[in-house]
């Protein structure tokens, strides 16, 4: 991952609400695709809990920049925060790792970013990081499930195992 340092706090704060956007967006449509209902839920789940990351990084943006418009880009930096790249062809395996090195990107960039602060912000963005902590362990046993059980995506563990 590259080194924050080259980025200020406000560059850095819009490239994770970007993430967080993005996020909640593929986590969305994913969950719109699966027909296993706990796999859905599971990623609309995700995909609120990407919402409240950005409701979260808007209102520090806001304590810390009060006089300063929020600037989002068009996309982060590959550099600093993985993206999830999916195609016609991409499987639930191929989704779910992707998804699971997002997460633990994203865990390391709000781990580093919380050192460039300090006091409050420190503490919201390390509670961020590991939060995406638990999102990654998460997307990670559903992803052991994915490859051992092939109809997993369609059918629900409960189905492929009886």
């Amino acid at each position: 991952m590259e080194d924050l340092s080259k980025q200020t706090v406000k560059e850095l704060l819009g490239m994770a609400i970007r993430s967080e956007i993005d996020s909640n967006r593929i986590y969305s449509a994913w969950a719109d695709k699966l027909s296993n209902p706990l796999l859905k839920e599971k990623f609309q789940w995700l995909a609120k809990e990407e919402q409240k990351h950005r409701e979260i990084l808007e209102n520090l943006f806001n304590d810390l920049h009060p006089k300063v418009e929020l600037q989002i880009p068009g996309q982060v930096p590959e550099e600093l925060m993985k993206r999830i790249s999916i195609t016609p062809t991409s499987t639930l395996g191929d989704f779910l790792h992707q998804a699971m090195e997002t997460e633990k990107s994203a865990e390391i960039f709000y781990a580093k970013l919380a050192g460039r602060v300090q006091d409050a912000p420190k503490k919201i963005l390390n509670y961020l990081s590991g939060v995406e902590h638990s999102h990654y362990m998460m997307l990670k046993s559903e992803y052991a499930l994915a490859l051992e059980f092939e109809d997993y995506a369609e059918k629900g563990i409960d189905k492929v195992v009886t």
